[in-house]
């Protein structure tokens, strides 16, 4: 390595020594037979002068120093994506709000809608997968569906799922009835007593 490379870099450690909390001293240069330079705090011979080092240089800034949370995080808090855990407490009351528990469908010739949400509003990036009778269909985060069946019971829940298609809550299941009126429902039969021989 070069010499005067070394002797640059030490004395750029012993100006920084100040700097970094170590006792302030008396610093000596000395030189051996090989031209090798070294510097001590320890007196090498009785006629020794110590060095007379320049003051050092200070720049003051405008700028305040970062704090360390502000350095470890470049995401500002409000837009940081949240955690599983949270996104779990924040819509823990997602839920089928229409059909009601039970209801029952008369004469909407076997259509039904099934909507879902929650108390808190449900972005756009979120996804919902709808269970109908067992069958899973992709539905829009915050909305609803119209479904046709066929009459009888159903059963329809959702799974709320975030931007990365992680479930994140499960509604609970809503059992439902369709059912029509039977076609000779009111239909005059033969030998009824409506007025005719």
């Amino acid at each position: 390595m070069n010499k005067g490379l070394i002797s640059v870099c030490v004395i750029a450690v012993l100006l920084m020594l100040p700097t970094l909390g170590w006792p302030e001293g008396e610093i000596y240069k000395v030189v051996d037979k090989d031209g090798n330079v070294t510097f001590t705090d320890q007196r090498p011979s009785s006629g020794a002068q110590p060095m007379d080092l320049p003051p050092l240089s200070v720049i003051e800034s405008d700028l305040p120093p970062p704090s360390p949370a502000a350095a470890n995080d470049n995401v500002p808090e409000e837009d940081a994506p949240l955690t599983p855990r949270e996104l779990r407490r924040q819509f823990r009351d997602f839920a089928i709000t229409q059909p009601l528990q039970e209801e029952t469908f008369w004469g909407t010739e076997n259509t039904v809608v099934v909507s879902w949400g929650s108390s808190a509003e449900i972005p756009p990036e979120m996804s919902v997968m709808l269970f109908v009778n067992g069958k899973a269909q992709k539905a829009p985060a915050a909305g609803s569906v119209m479904l046709t069946l066929d009459r009888g019971e159903h059963q329809v829940y959702a799974e709320l799922k975030d931007e990365r298609n992680r479930r994140i809550v499960t509604s609970p299941t809503v059992t439902f009835f369709i059912k029509q009126h039977s076609a000779n429902f009111n239909r005059p039969g033969v030998g009824s007593s409506n007025g005719s021989p």
